[in-house]
């Protein structure tokens, strides 16, 4: 019983150590090979998964940051537009002003003009009382003064038609200058034209610069996987040849066992292991000069290595360059929207004063229709006044004619009386008779043109004076004055607005510092997550080993404490991945979030431009008014100021005839009255020299003004010709 039981011992144990020594079966074995190939596909699947939302990201930040790049594009174009604007507006608000005091001085002096022509007109009226009342003394030396004024009369015409041809030139030099001012506003479009083009051309630059910054970010992703693929593919290659190698040598002490405990039985069978082992050996040789070829391969892997970690040593500078830039950016993006705010008030304060000078447009063309009423009641006047003239110095003439034909008729008579004198003492009384017969009738006729000139002088018809401008001119100061007072609670606003601003962008600024930071813990966790898919790759190689090289129960406890703890960390490494899951959904939110918000700034800045150019017509149509009014005032001008020459014209006539008839009542001797004809007459004759020399000067003043004229022309289209090229 002893020896049976000893027996049942030795073939239990013998039994257990076959059980161990047995091999595992090949299905056993394809079995944990595809859970860990399926273990690593889910793996790889999870890694190119991950990659893919990177590249997405990354194809996000690169849209935003093109976007940003338009918007700061965008941002100093309107900022440029704005300053134009406000250089414009400033510039007609020092027009207004000036125009403002150049109408109040020129009322100042139509004022005094008036008063001036007033006391003058009192003056005149006076002095041709007087000269009516002498008008009998001067019948005789008429003719000669009528001669002479004529001939005054003519110089005056051939002045007033010298004064025109002027005045001709000169508004063709107008014409010209403005000619020449809608040249110089064309090549300004065409310069603006031009800068638009070169901006366009550079953003283009700019764009493929950033395309090409793509693509090499896509060839060295690539070249990052190959690298992992020849990895893996490596250490499949590595865990297959320790698997080829393990299986050989079972085999082998397989075979030898069989044969020590069945010699007699298979001897045959030696011959084929025989043969079997020669191929396992020659598998073995080949198995080596694989190993040889993969080595070499691996060698070429770490270079290969060596190069992408300085690629992308070089990259990762790139990108804290392109990080830096990127801050820089967003820095002056800020700024552009503070500037886009203050240009959005600026807008705001032009509305208004664009509402507040179509006001004062309005109050303008009242004043000017009422000014133009008052200038053709005055110019109706004023010819009404040159028609009752007219009248009264033909009256004049034809009287003068009549007391010159009576002052020789009488001269006459009485040199035929001074002959007849001595032959004739008889007739003297009858003679006395007939001469105090025709003075009678000579103090009848001058008493009859006396009361015709009382009657005159008596009925006059005045001109009238135009309505007062001072009412107008306390409108315009109270405008001012209201301008100024908005101006002033405008820059309040303003003041309010930019402290806001600051605000504003001090919390954009911590929101931006708060991006930066989940950006890098992002890439800090990404890279865990690489750390951690390694170590799990050598913990999967590890668990193979552990799991072929089972020896005994005293190492199954402490291999056993190992999984355990390989399997908690690769808990905690699960755990890991789905914090890095929420916290990557949490940032594509944040990042939906800024899409949103700049989306809305890119509506906002629609529609500025929108406003921008709304605002740009009404402007342009504001222009354009004012340069009709500006037109029509000049016209206004003109007229006033050929009125005045006029009126000058018809005062110096009235004080030389005023003059003369003085001289001529002062000259009652024939003798001096001869003298004073023969002086009029040189003064005439120096008089004529004297216009035909200022005629000479003028012709050769025109003859000089065309030749200038015509090579401003000839080189105001070379200057342009030449600065286009230029530009």
């Amino acid at each position: 019983m002893g020896s049976l039981g000893s027996a049942h011992t030795q073939n239990s144990s013998r039994f257990d150590n076959d059980i161990l020594n047995e091999p595992l079966p090949p299905e056993m074995n394809e079995q944990a090979f595809e859970a860990i190939s399926e273990e690593l596909r889910i793996v790889q699947e999870q890694m190119s998964a991950l990659q893919v939302k990177l590249d997405e990201e990354e194809h996000k930040n690169l849209k935003l940051q093109q976007r940003i790049d338009k918007l700061e594009h965008h941002s100093t174009q309107v900022q440029e537009l704005f300053s134009s604007e406000r250089a414009d507006w400033t510039q007609q608000q020092q027009e207004h002003l000036s125009q403002l005091s150049g109408l109040e001085k020129q009322l100042q002096d139509t004022q005094t003009k008036n008063d001036f022509l007033k006391s003058e007109v009192h003056d005149l009226r006076v002095v041709l009382h007087s000269a009516d009342k002498e008008l009998s003394s001067v019948k005789l030396e008429y003719s000669s003064f009528k001669e002479s004024q004529e001939k005054e009369l003519s110089d005056l015409s051939e002045r007033h038609l010298h004064v025109q041809l002027q005045l001709e030139n000169v508004r063709l030099e107008n014409e010209k200058l403005l000619e020449s001012k809608a040249c110089l506003q064309d090549s300004y479009e065409n310069l603006q034209e031009v800068m638009k083009y070169e901006i366009d051309q550079l953003s283009k630059n700019l764009q493929n610069c950033k395309k090409e910054n793509e693509t090499l970010k896509s060839d060295l992703n690539n070249l990052m996987e190959l690298f992992e693929a020849e990895k893996e593919r490596n250490n499949k290659l590595l865990l297959q040849f320790e698997e080829d190698k393990e299986n050989s040598s079972k085999e082998i002490l397989d075979v030898l066992e069989a044969v020590r405990q069945e010699k007699q039985k298979e001897m045959a069978k030696c011959e084929q292991q025989m043969a079997k082992v020669q191929r396992l050996e020659e598998s073995l040789c080949a198995t080596e000069k694989v190993i040889h070829s993969l080595e070499k391969s691996r060698d070429a892997d770490k270079e290969a290595v060596a190069n992408l970690r300085s690629q992308v040593q070089e990259l990762r500078a790139s990108v804290c360059e392109k990080t830096e830039t990127i801050d820089t950016l967003q820095q002056e993006l800020k700024d552009v929207t503070c500037k886009y705010n203050s240009a959005l008030g600026d807008k705001e304060e032009s509305k208004v004063l664009i509402k507040r000078q179509e006001v004062e447009i309005l109050d303008l063309k009242e004043t000017l229709r009422l000014r133009i009423i008052s200038e053709d009641i005055e110019r109706d006047m004023l010819c009404e006044d040159l028609a009752h003239a007219t009248e009264q110095l033909n009256m004049l003439t034809e009287a003068s004619k009549k007391h010159s034909g009576l002052l020789q008729s009488a001269q006459e008579e009485l040199t035929r009386k001074e002959a007849m004198i001595q032959e004739l003492q008889h007739q003297l009384n009858q003679k006395k008779e007939e001469v105090e017969q025709k003075k009678n009738e000579y103090n009848f006729k001058m008493r009859q043109l006396g009361h015709v000139m009382d009657s005159a002088a008596e009925y006059p018809q005045s001109p009238k004076t135009p309505p007062h401008f001072q009412t107008h001119l306390a409108k315009l100061l109270e405008t001012q004055e209201q301008e100024i007072e908005d101006g002033r609670a405008s820059k309040i606003s303003l003041q309010r607005l930019v402290t806001k601003l600051n605000e504003d962008r001090e919390i954009k600024n911590a929101e931006i510092l708060r991006m930066k930071e989940q950006l890098s813990e992002m890439e800090n966790l990404r890279l865990d997550a690489q750390q951690l898919r390694e170590e799990n790759w050598l913990l999967q190689g590890q668990l193979d080993d552990i799991r072929k090289h089972k020896d005994g129960s005293g190492q199954n406890h402490p291999d056993s404490q190992q999984l355990k703890h390989e399997q908690e960390e690769l808990t905690k490494e699960r755990l890991a991945k789905n914090k890095l899951v929420e916290e990557m959904l949490r940032m594509k939110a944040d990042l939906e979030e800024v899409r949103t918000a700049l989306r809305e700034k890119e509506t906002d800045c629609l529609r500025m431009t929108e406003e921008v150019e709304r605002t740009r017509t009404l402007e342009s149509k504001a222009f354009q008014e004012k340069e009709q009014l500006r037109s029509k005032l000049e016209e206004l001008y003109e007229e006033k100021e050929r009125t005045s020459q006029e009126t000058e014209m018809l005062r110096k006539q009235v004080e030389c005839l005023a003059e003369e008839n003085g001289r001529l009542v002062g000259h009652q001797n024939l003798n001096q009255k001869i003298h004073y004809v023969m002086r009029l007459k040189r003064e005439n004759v120096r008089l004529a020299e004297e216009t035909g020399k200022l005629r000479a000067e003028n012709t050769v003043l025109k003859e000089n003004k065309k030749k200038e004229l015509l090579t401003n022309t000839l080189h105001s289209p070379t200057s342009s010709g030449s600065e286009q090229p230029a530009v």
